[in-house]
């Protein structure tokens, strides 16, 4: 069975993760972002982490629209360069006070 990946763009985005409960938030780059999860680095966390990531799309990316938003994520994949794979397991939009 055949199950089509989403369209990946690759970005140079800032971002901000932390796990979830910590108070203090990381700052990486975003390599490449798809409505499904994100590659980005520099960072070391083992897979199955559970994060929340914090970031900005100035572009639409198939059905994740642009703006500020915070998404809990699982890390799904490491690589060898520092930077981890994350899918996206919830979305929603922050909105400026």
């Amino acid at each position: 069975m055949f199950v089509a990946r989403a369209e990946r763009v690759s970005l140079n985005l800032p971002i901000a993760y932390h796990q979830p409960g910590d108070d203090f938030w990381f700052e990486a780059r975003a390599v490449n972002l798809s409505e499904s999860g994100m590659l980005f680095g520099p960072t070391e966390l083992p897979l199955g982490t559970s994060l929340e990531v914090l970031f900005s799309p100035p572009i639409q990316i198939g059905e994740l629209a642009p703006g500020k938003q915070v998404c809990l994520a699982e890390v799904v994949r490491t690589t060898q360069m520092r930077a981890v794979a994350v899918r996206f397991e919830e979305c929603r939009f922050l909105l400026d006070a």
